[in-house]
C-alpha cells in the first residue's frame, strides 16, 4: 500500500508539536510559566488531536486495504488488529509505570493513566467492532462519546481521589484529567476512521482519475468547510473555554483545525500544487518513526527540568535538538529503515503471531515488512 503524503505530513506535524511542546512544558523555568501556559493552551490540543485522529485514519486504511485485497482472512485481519492494539497497551502500561515512578511519587494507581499510548490502544480496541458500520453511525457514536465525557466529568469530579465506587469510576475515566481522557479521544479516533474511508476511496481511484474523483465525490472538499465550521464553533462555544484542555470547546477547536488541514493537504497532494518531495521527507521521518520518537524523547525531558528561560536558552535547546533529531532520523532511516520503527515492529510481530494462531505457513521477513509499512 503506497503511503499517503498528506497523512504522513499531518501525523509528522502532530508528533512534532507533541515533542517540542513537551520540551517547552518541562524545560521552561517556573518564572516564565506564562509562555508555557499559552503555548500549551493553543498547541497541545492540536498535537494530541492530530495524533489520535491519524491513528483512526490509519486503522481504517489498513482494514480497508486488507479487505480489498482479500490476501488476509477476516479472522487473521481481526487478530492482527487486536494484537497490535494489545501490544501498544502493554507498552503504554510500562510507560505509565515509569512516569508514576519518576514523576508520580511511586503511586501505583497512576499506572492507569490516559497518556497518548494508552488512549490509542483502548480507542483502537473499542473501534474495531464499529469499522464495519456506516460513517453516519460512527460519527454519531463519536459525538455522543464527546458529550458524555463532559456530562460524566461534571457528575464525577466531586468524587476525585475518593475510594468509593464513583471515585474509582472517575479514576478509570479521567486519570489524570489534563491528559488524553478516553471518551473525548475515542470520539476523535472514530471520526478519523470515517475520514480514512474517504481517503481510501480517493487513493484507489485510477491515477488519471484522481483529480476527477476529487471534484465529483467532493467529500474531502466538504470536509474542509466542515472543519472550518467546527473550528469556529469550538472557539465561540462558551468562549474562551477552548483554551481549557479536554473541554468540548477545546476538542472541537482542535478537531476542526485537523480536519481542515488534512483536506487542504490532500488537495495539494492530488493536484500537485506544491512539489513536496524535500520538505515532505522531514515530516515523513517524524511520521514513520512516530512511536519511536514519542517513546525516546520522554527520556530526554529530564535534562533541563525548569532550567531554561523563554528569552534565549529554551530556543537554543529546541533548535539544536530539532537539528540533531532530524539528522538522527535521516541516518537511522538510511541505516536501519523499518527495523528502527517501533510502530512497524508492533505490526510485524502482530502479523507473525496472528499467522501462528491461524496455523499458517511461515513467510519470510520481507512479507512481514509489507505489513509493517502499511500503517
Amino acid at each position: 500500500m503506497q503511503r499517503i503524503k498528506s497523512v504522513d505530513v499531518l501525523r509528522g506535524f502532530s508528533i512534532w508539536i507533541m515533542v517540542y511542546g513537551h520540551m517547552l512544558q518541562f524545560w521552561i523555568r517556573s518564572e516564565d510559566f506564562w509562555l508555557k501556559y499559552w503555548l500549551y493552551a493553543f498547541l497541545a490540543p492540536i498535537g494530541a488531536t492530530g495524533f489520535l485522529f491519524i491513528s483512526g485514519v490509519s486503522a481504517t486504511l489498513a482494514y480497508k486495504n486488507n479487505q480489498q485485497t482479500q490476501k488476509v482472512l477476516m479472522n487473521t485481519m481481526r487478530n492482527i488488529y487486536l494484537l497490535r492494539a494489545f501490544f501498544i497497551l502493554i507498552i503504554a502500561l510500562f510507560f505509565n509505570f515509569g512516569v508514576a515512578m519518576v514523576f508520580g511519587g511511586g503511586d501505583l494507581a497512576d499506572i492507569w493513566s490516559w497518556y497518548a499510548l494508552q488512549t490509542i490502544a483502548i480507542s483502537l480496541l473499542l473501534a474495531w467492532p464499529l469499522l464495519k458500520t456506516t460513517k453516519i453511525f460512527r460519527v454519531s457514536v463519536a459525538i455522543i462519546a464527546i458529550i458524555l465525557n463532559q456530562i460524566l466529568l461534571t457528575m464525577l469530579s466531586p468524587y476525585s481521589g475518593q475510594s468509593s465506587i464513583l471515585g474509582i469510576v472517575y479514576h478509570v475515566l479521567f486519570n489524570p484529567i489534563e491528559t488524553y481522557v478516553i471518551l473525548n479521544y475515542y470520539g476523535i479516533v472514530l471520526i478519523g476512521s470515517v475520514i480514512g474511508e474517504y481517503i481510501f476511496d480517493l487513493r484507489n481511484a485510477n491515477n488519471h482519475k484522481k483529480k476527477e474523483f476529487l471534484f465529483t465525490n467532493r467529500a474531502i472538499i466538504y470536509s474542509f468547510f466542515i472543519g472550518i465550521s467546527v473550528f469556529i464553533f469550538g472557539i465561540l462555544f462558551f468562549f474562551p473555554n477552548f483554551i481549557t484542555f479536554n473541554s468540548i470547546s477545546s476538542v472541537l477547536y482542535a478537531l476542526g483545525i485537523i480536519i481542515a488541514t488534512l483536506a487542504v493537504l490532500i488537495v495539494i497532494e492530488i493536484l500537485e500544487l506544491i512539489k513536496t518531495k524535500k520538505s515532505y521527507r522531514f515530516l515523513y521521518f517524524y511520521s514513520y518513526y512516530s512511536f519511536t520518537i514519542f517513546l525516546g524523547h520522554n527520556v530526554l525531558l529530564v535534562l533541563f527540568i525548569d532550567q531554561l528561560n523563554v528569552y534565549f536558552t529554551i530556543w537554543v535547546a529546541v533548535v539544536a535538538f530539532n537539528i540533531i533529531l532530524g539528522w538522527l532520523l535521516k541516518t537511522m532511516h538510511n541505516k536501519l529503515g523499518i527495523r528502527a520503527s517501533v510502530k512497524a515492529g508492533i505490526s510485524i510481530l502482530s502479523a507473525f503471531i496472528a499467522m501462528k494462531i491461524e496455523k499458517k505457513d511461515m513467510v519470510n521477513f520481507k512479507e512481514f515488512e509489507k505489513v509493517g509499512k502499511k500503517i
